[in-house]
């Protein structure tokens, strides 16, 4: 997991690289944090995360982008 949430940063794609290099392909990966549009979704996706952690899916799905703190 990218992020717990009580720091400033959230998921990004060189954190997503770097750990699906370190796990390999039998692992999953979390991207958490700041996950709040579409396209910030489908490039951690790219990158190698299995699943996001976010609460902005509504958004996400619809394209909007998300506003607030979570």
């Amino acid at each position: 997991k990218t992020s717990t949430g009580f720091s400033g940063g959230g998921a990004t794609v060189s954190d997503i690289v770097l750990m699906r290099r370190t796990v390999g392909p039998n692992m999953g990966v979390k991207a958490s944090g700041l996950i709040r549009d579409y396209n910030s979704a489908v490039a951690l996706i790219q990158a190698g995360a299995t699943r996001l952690g976010c609460g902005a899916s509504v958004a996400i799905i619809t394209g909007a982008v998300a506003k607030g703190n979570y």
